[in-house]
Formats: C-alpha cells, structure tokens, sequence
C-alpha cells in the first residue's frame, strides 16, 4: 500500500498502480528507458498493472520480466473494458496513468488519474479525465514515492 497525502483531499490509500503501455510506458513499443528500475521499486508497494490494446502486438514480451500483471484488451471496447477492469481493482484504490482516449475513463474513475504527455502525444480527452499531468512517465512515477511534488501540484 502506497499513501498519499494531499490537503484540501481525503487521504489517498493506493493498493494498485494501472498503466497503459504504448505512449505511457513505452515509445513505439518499447519499454523507454528509466521506466524498469521505477516500476520494479514500486511494485515493492503496489501491484503494478499494464492494460494495453497493445497496438505493436508485443507488451506481453516486452513486460514479461518486470513484476506486473499484463491484461490486453483487444475488442472494440478498449475504453470500456481499461474502466472495468480498475473497477474490479476497487477504484478507490487505483493510481490510473495513461495518454490516449482508451485512458480518460480509468483516469477519471481511480482515486488518481496521471496523464503523460510522452513523445507519442496526449489526447485532450485524457488530459481533461486527469487529476494531474506529468512530461514524462518517469516523473510521473518518482511522484508517487516522492509525494510532495503531487502535494505542490494538486493542494488546494
């Protein structure tokens, strides 16, 4: 369990960590560089999840060594399926990072939802279902250990 402080909000309690991959984790397909070591470290205290439409056909291999539950969602209800999916997690529970328009719902449903603005881009609907949006995935994810940067960012 990772807990997150923030004044003017409850307290946040996160058991889980949702990622989309391409665009969010990964820059055409391939996992970007630092983003390894940093979910390694905090899957010591969330479960990490990656939930693709897996656009390159490869998260599965890409993401078979890191400590992470894979979920590919494959119909024409990419959207759907990414928002039931944090649901069964228990949403209140959830920190949702993502960059695309199959994201904005999970974003806006977890307790927490990061949009990144990556090198792939970010869809104004992401940006729009986002408690908060990071450059880069690697600060998003240093945000959450180092929680005094989302303190600064989202107290009221």
């Amino acid at each position: 369990m990772l807990k997150v402080a923030i004044p003017g909000f409850e307290p946040m309690e996160f058991d889980h960590l949702v990622l989309d991959f391409n665009g969010t984790i990964a820059f055409d397909g391939k996992i970007i560089d630092g983003v390894e070591p940093a979910i390694s470290m905090l899957a010591q205290l969330l479960t990490v999840h990656i939930v693709s439409a897996d656009t390159n056909h490869n998260v599965v291999q890409e993401v078979a060594h890191l400590p992470v539950t894979t979920r590919v969602v494959n119909s024409a209800y990419q959207q759907q399926e990414k928002l039931e999916y944090i649901e069964a997690l228990g949403a209140e529970k959830v920190c949702a990072v993502g960059n695309g328009n199959v994201d904005a719902d999970m974003m806006k449903r977890a307790e927490l939802g990061i949009a990144i603005l990556g090198p792939e881009g970010l869809s104004p609907k992401a940006l729009a279902a986002a408690d908060v949006l990071m450059p880069n995935i690697i600060n998003a994810l240093e945000s959450l250990v180092n929680s005094a940067r989302l303190k600064a960012t989202l107290r009221t």
